[in-house]
Order: structure tokens, then sequence, then C-alpha cells
């Protein structure tokens, strides 16, 4: 099955994406942009920011429950330990909710490509952002791909310096190399 639109063969998956989404996505195109390829990333629970995020999350949250644990055995004078142990387990809950929001935020994004730009719309609770990247915001392409072809293509990079800051593009994503030769085509289109 392919997410290609034309001049790839139409279709079949083109069901894996919500109506509110696709709707928003044909919102923003304009007279004669048409989409060339659309499609969702595969949402995971454990990206590598979100599991990092989990290990800490357990860490402060542990490690109260193990204060807790000796308070009970030899309670305390005074109590602002249970205070202290119950403000750490709530900082800690937000930690732990990470990879669920990561996957709730994963399934309220599509990523798109038109004849004229590359299209990412991410959705909130209540609001959408769309960005789009025309050609000349297209830097450089950056691909990683895991045996079945699913993977990420970065297109653009934020720098300090040296140091990378952000990377921009499309995460988890199938057919990336497919994808990643409709954006080289695109970059080498001029602006319209």
């Amino acid at each position: 099955m392919s997410n290609f639109t034309e001049p790839f063969p139409a279709g079949a998956d083109d069901a894996r994406i919500p109506d509110s989404l696709r709707e928003l996505v044909d919102a923003e195109l304009n007279d004669g942009e048409t989409i060339r390829w659309i499609d969702q990333p595969i949402p995971y629970y454990f990206s590598a920011g979100s599991s990092i995020a989990f290990g800490f999350g357990i860490y402060i949250t542990i490690f109260p429950i193990g204060l807790l644990c000796e308070a009970v055995f030899d309670p305390p004078s005074d109590n602002i330990l249970y205070a202290l142990i119950g403000i750490l387990m709530l900082m800690g809950l937000p930690f732990l909710l990470v990879p669920l929001w990561t996957r709730q935020k994963t399934k309220r994004t599509v990523y798109a490509v038109t004849n004229y730009r590359a299209i990412i719309v991410q959705g909130g609770f209540s609001v959408f952002n769309v960005t789009s990247y025309y050609p000349p915001d297209i830097s450089h392409l950056f691909r990683k791909q895991k045996a079945n072809g699913v993977g990420k293509l970065c297109f653009r990079e934020t720098n300090w310096g040296s140091i990378l800051l952000i990377r921009q593009g499309f995460f988890n994503i199938r057919n990336v190399q497919e994808v990643e030769r409709l954006l080289q085509e695109l970059k080498g289109t001029k602006e319209r």
C-alpha cells in the first residue's frame, strides 16, 4: 500500500487519516496545489525523549515512596516530611504521563507534501498548528531509516553555533525513502 496520491497510485491509505485532519490539510491548499503524499506518524508510547522523561518520573516517584516507607516505620516528629513526600510524588506524575501525551500528539499530527510545499499539522486539545516549508525553507535532508522502511526525515535544523537545537521534519513515517525523493524534487523547484 502506498501513501502517495498523484503521481503515485492514489489512495487506499488516505482512509487512515481522520476526516478532521484531512479537512484541515485540504483547507490549507491554494489554487492549483495538489497533495502528492499525506500520512500520519506511527504513534509510539516510548520515543527517545519520552523514555527519558518516563525514567526520570519513575525515579522521582519511587524515591518518595522509599521515604514514605521509612517514615511509616520511624515516624517523624513533624508532618513536614509527609508534605515533602506528597509534593515529590506529584512532581513525578507529569513525567510518568509523557508517553501518553506523546502518543496522543502523534494521533493529532499529519504530514503532507504538495507540489508547492511540505506541511505539518499538529493538533492540541483545541488548537491546531499548521507549519509550511517552501523549497527555500528546506535547507538539507537527513534521513534515518529502519529496515522496514519506517524512519524520520529532517529537512531543517536550528543551530546555536555548533550545537544542534532543533530538527524539524517528518518523524516515524512509512516509506521514508520515497518521501525523501519527493522533498528532493520539491527542493529542486523554484518557489511559486
